[in-house]
């Protein structure tokens, strides 16, 4: 399947870009690593979401620090210097496996490429430089401004607004599901990046495609006619 009239390929951060998982893994061996990762990135996106339901905008770091707070608490972990390693993953992930080998494709597409993240501004730069694909990208957006986050639309409308494009325009492409029907339902044209052959879920919002990593991602998009 091939995408047409795609102007911007906009790609999610955590899990879509950046492993998360891994860096937590790398700077807690342990064995309830997992059950931490989890707890934390849940807690992370009910915190978010409910400061901006309520008005309030969203301070992602000071979030980010009091789920993780709840995370630890809940398995009886009260180690500060863990704490900060943690912390400190989160502004030094390492890439997802196939993002070196799939950046140079998506930028032949001759589209903008583009993050968006519910990070702050020198949360994304953070992770971008870490990641080694700061360079890699023609901006780095988060939903800061806008008082939203995802999936509410006016985060997702970040995008069209910035390049002056129709949502149509935009492909936007994540790993998770909630984030994919989020960007369908704010008229982007959206794509799951399903690594693991998950279930489909959010029948309600489909995703214009679904692919098994950032490379095929590429392989939607038509290549530039060179001039001969």
């Amino acid at each position: 399947m091939a995408l047409a009239d795609i102007k911007v390929v906009c790609l999610a951060g955590q899990g879509t870009v950046f492993d998360h998982e891994a860096s937590v893994a790398a700077a807690f061996p342990h064995a309830e690593a997992a059950s931490v990762m989890a707890l934390w990135q849940a807690k992370r996106f009910e915190y978010a979401v409910l400061a901006a339901l309520t008005g309030r905008a969203p301070d992602a770091w000071a979030l980010a620090g009091q789920a993780l707070d709840h995370a630890l608490a809940a398995h009886d972990l009260t180690d500060a210097l863990l704490r900060g390693k943690l912390m400190q993953s989160l502004l030094q992930p390492l890439p997802c496996a196939d993002v070196a080998a799939a950046m140079p494709l998506l930028r032949a597409t001759g589209c903008r490429l583009v993050l968006l993240s519910d990070a702050s501004s020198i949360m994304l730069i953070s992770q971008a430089k870490a990641a080694g694909v700061f360079a890699a990208f023609d901006a780095l957006l988060t939903t800061e401004a806008s008082g939203a986050v995802k999936p509410q639309p006016a985060a997702y409308q970040t995008v069209a607004q910035r390049f002056g494009v129709q949502p149509g325009q935009v492909l936007y492409a994540s790993a998770r599901a909630w984030d994919v029907a989020g960007a369908a339902a704010s008229g982007l044209a959206s794509v799951w990046l399903n690594r693991a052959g998950k279930p489909a879920e959010h029948a309600w919002a489909p995703p214009a495609a679904t692919v098994a990593s950032l490379i095929e991602l590429a392989g939607l998009l038509p290549m530039p006619a060179t001039a001969t």
